[in-house]
């Protein structure tokens, strides 16, 4: 039975391509579904996903084929879609979504053309993953995916043979684990495959190694400071509940970030699970296609490394502040009618800095909650973002970035 939010979602919130599914043929049936957007891609990933196991999996690859409207040629993504064409038979056509059957697999295409209509420049990459994901989602809501999980992946990804499996092992063992049970009522609501780069370009793939220890440095600190929010925020390794999804009203529509803000509101309606055991290998390479994220970062590395700079990071300190910050938090509600005590207990640069991100006007807005209903709206309130917002607090407040191979190698909880 589809859930009233994913009714609700796909009345009020979907893109317009799901329409064009009313006459989607009914006797079709996948068992899991993936999202990819295309940007100045070549086919090489539709070959990949054809020569792998996972094309007999009975799945669908969502590939949404995009561009902005700066971009005034559209010759690259044609030539994607017309080599996507000649990789199967196409099937079902309406508008512009084509299902193509792949050929000597179990699986299908569905292309979207969104080059000839193209994307707002400030939505990006967040509206084309929200068409897919969207799409996806009224599949589900038909029963033609059966798996209710939505894969988020990218065109420069190698999907592991277990891709299609790993999450639901994963969450399978966890319901089947009475302990689980006891210890949290959360349900998993998504998942974040294990994921490392490669690039025969030795400059691009120390370049993209580096920002990689960057990543997994910053969830480190995180997990070291025990926050909530301690998960990776990249939009190729992830897989997202369908109900969540249309809870938190889909992909934010924007050019950057459309991952972090998605994964932000899913964790607050349950858990975000790391897959440690299945890794998706991702092409190293700079990118300009987005003005943030791992391809500007890496010619950001690279243009720093011309120059003999190092590239900096924030400072281990600053995951101490959180640390203390969160086992702070535990007595908030007790001084919630004169938070000015509580803020004598903490050093003076990390009161500072919730002064500046809002603390006491939430607090002010909590005087009439229980502890249970205070301590969870604060963990609701003091999200990713925040967490974020606050890290950055602490570098203009009290401790400067410092190179991150010198973090490596001092770093207590890396």
């Amino acid at each position: 039975m589809t859930s009233k939010n994913i009714t609700k979602y796909l009345s009020n919130y979907a893109e317009v391509e799901t329409s064009a599914l009313a006459t989607f043929p009914k006797s079709m049936s996948f068992n899991h579904v993936v999202v990819i957007p295309a940007y100045k891609e070549n086919a090489d990933f539709i070959h990949r996903f054809i020569n792998s196991n996972l094309a007999q999996s009975h799945a669908l690859v969502i590939c949404v084929i995009n561009q902005p409207y700066t971009e005034e040629n559209k010759e690259q993504q044609q030539n994607l879609y017309n080599e996507a064409i000649k990789q199967g038979e196409v099937v079902w056509h309406f508008d512009k979504v084509s299902l193509v059957s792949l050929n000597n697999s179990n699986s299908y295409l569905l292309l979207v053309n969104r080059y000839d209509t193209p994307i707002p420049i400030k939505e990006g990459v967040g509206l084309a993953r929200k068409i897919g994901a969207d799409i996806a989602l009224f599949l589900i809501s038909k029963y033609i995916v059966k798996n209710s999980w939505i894969y988020s992946t990218d065109a420069d990804a190698h999907l592991p043979n277990d891709y299609f499996t790993a999450p639901i092992n994963v969450g399978d063992k966890a319901n089947n684990t009475e302990n689980a049970k006891i210890a949290s009522h959360k349900s998993d609501v998504a998942y974040c495959f294990n994921f490392t780069h490669q690039s025969t370009n030795k400059v691009i793939h120390q370049a993209n190694k580096l920002y990689e220890t960057a990543l997994r440095y910053y969830v480190a600190g995180l997990t070291y400071a025990k926050s909530e929010y301690a998960f990776y925020t990249i939009g190729s390794i992830l897989v997202f509940d369908a109900h969540a999804y249309a809870s938190v009203r889909g992909f934010p529509k924007k050019s950057a970030g459309e991952d972090f803000y998605l994964l932000n509101k899913i964790a607050k309606l349950g858990n975000v699970k790391f897959l440690a055991n299945s890794t998706i290998l991702l092409d190293a390479r700079e990118s300009d296609r987005v003005p943030f994220g791992t391809g500007p970062a890496v010619s950001h590395i690279m243009a720093l490394e011309k120059l003999n700079n190092e590239y900096c990071y924030y400072h281990p300190k600053s995951f101490e502040a959180l640390k203390t910050l969160l086992l702070a938090y535990k007595s908030l509600w007790e001084y919630k009618g004169n938070i000015d005590d509580w803020y004598t207990q903490l050093p003076v640069y990390i009161t500072e800095v919730l002064l500046t991100i809002g603390l006491s006007n939430f607090v002010e807005k909590q005087q009439n909650a229980s502890q249970a209903q205070f301590n969870k709206q604060l963990s609701t309130w003091f999200d990713a973002f925040k967490t974020l917002k606050f890290i950055h607090g602490m570098r203009d407040k009290a401790y400067n970035d410092i190179p991150l191979k010198e973090i490596v190698k001092d770093c207590c909880f890396y």
